[in-house]
């Protein structure tokens, strides 16, 4: 299989916590999220794991450093790292643990993440953690297709918002409330898919049009320049990242535009492109293929650590994060159904990797 099929992201990349979702907006979830986790003792957590079902193998959706800390959200909870190694297992209610994210929010010194049970969202900071619900949604309810596509939670150092059903709700932290953000004159049943700051403006990055199957068309829309629309292609979009400079939009096949005030163009970089985040230095950071995680600098990518895999690795997913020099480079294994009889292959890796001096070091899961 060529290397850019192997990382061609899937239209059916929802994870089991996404699926039952859709049953929770029908009124079917067995259970509330608790206010405070519950905190799983490290060596549970390899019976936690033998215990998943086939269908349903270990999954890391996310990866962020909060404090001293690292977090990894999974489909058993929310994985808590200190020094390298796993601390603990953060579970909020033992069916359905599973939690998507974590975000961080750089303007409240924050940490978000998502229970897939019911999708309400919980807070970290300073002060604990706090239960705060979705934005509403404009047509007063969440569509199946909405909770699949899933939601998102964005960052700048000016606001945070949570991206989902398409439209952008920004974080008001002084009285605790979702503000819906004003939506661009799109094509019907177009769908707002990020947004991120570029000077004084906020770029939309939008699907055009109604989608059945991924890829399609999208834009990117300048809110202070009369929603002018600048075109991205046809694509799959997958995550969205500004810098002081530009605008970063990631697509699954690989590709990375930048995005200024008056252009869309593919980036040059080092490979295909399989995951982006912003560093603590308000840089870019990514991973590619077979090449290893690099930093945007003004002389160019910059290197950071070779990659961790072989060329024999099979289909994963990737996230990534970075503090202060500190690096997290997440996969999961890619689900492939192998025949009608439903069963599913995994060919990837589903690892999480820290940086030791110049080299990714495999972090221990059980």
């Amino acid at each position: 299989m060529s290397s850019v099929n192997r990382y061609v992201r899937s239209a059916n990349h929802v994870t089991i916590g996404l699926a039952l979702l859709s049953l929770m907006m029908a009124g079917c979830s067995r259970n509330t999220p608790s206010l405070e986790p519950t905190s799983i003792s490290t060596n549970k957590v390899p019976g936690l794991i033998r215990s998943l079902p086939a269908y349903a193998h270990l999954s890391l959706s996310g990866v962020a450093f909060y404090g001293d800390r690292l977090y990894a959200s999974s489909n058993l909870g929310l994985l808590v790292f200190n020094n390298g190694a796993l601390e603990t297992l953060y579970q909020w209610q033992s069916y359905d643990p599973v939690i998507e994210g974590p975000w961080l929010d750089l303007v409240d010194h924050a940490l978000w993440i998502q229970h897939a049970s019911n999708g309400s969202l919980s807070r970290l900071d300073a002060n604990g953690w706090h239960r705060v619900p979705l934005p509403l949604a404009p047509s007063g309810d969440y569509s199946r297709g909405d909770v699949l596509t899933g939601f998102v939670g964005i960052s700048s150092k000016q606001s945070f918002w949570i991206v989902g059903g398409g439209f952008a709700s920004r974080w008001q932290p002084a009285n605790a409330q979702w503000i819906p953000e004003p939506q661009p004159p799109t094509p019907q049943w177009s769908a707002v898919r990020g947004v991120a700051p570029l000077g004084n403006s906020l770029l939309y990055v939008v699907r055009e049009g109604l989608e059945v199957i991924p890829p399609s068309p999208y834009s990117v829309y300048d809110r202070e320049q009369h929603w002018r629309a600048v075109p991205l292609k046809v694509m799959d979009f997958k995550q969205v990242i500004a810098t002081a400079e530009s605008v970063y939009v990631r697509a699954s096949d690989g590709t990375l535009f930048e995005v200024t005030a008056n252009a869309a163009t593919p980036a040059k970089t080092p490979g295909l492109c399989e995951a982006i985040a912003l560093t603590s230095t308000d840089r870019l950071i990514g991973s590619f293929v077979g090449q290893g995680i690099f930093v945007l600098t003004h002389n160019g990518w910059q290197q950071e650590a070779p990659y961790p895999y072989e060329s024999t690795e099979g289909e994963h997913w990737s996230q990534l994060a970075e503090k202060d020099g500190q690096i997290a480079y997440a996969t999961s294994s890619v689900p492939r159904l192998a025949d009608d009889s439903g069963k599913r292959n995994y060919s990837g890796s589903t690892a999480l990797w820290v940086l030791q001096g110049t080299r990714l070091q495999r972090v221990p899961l059980q």
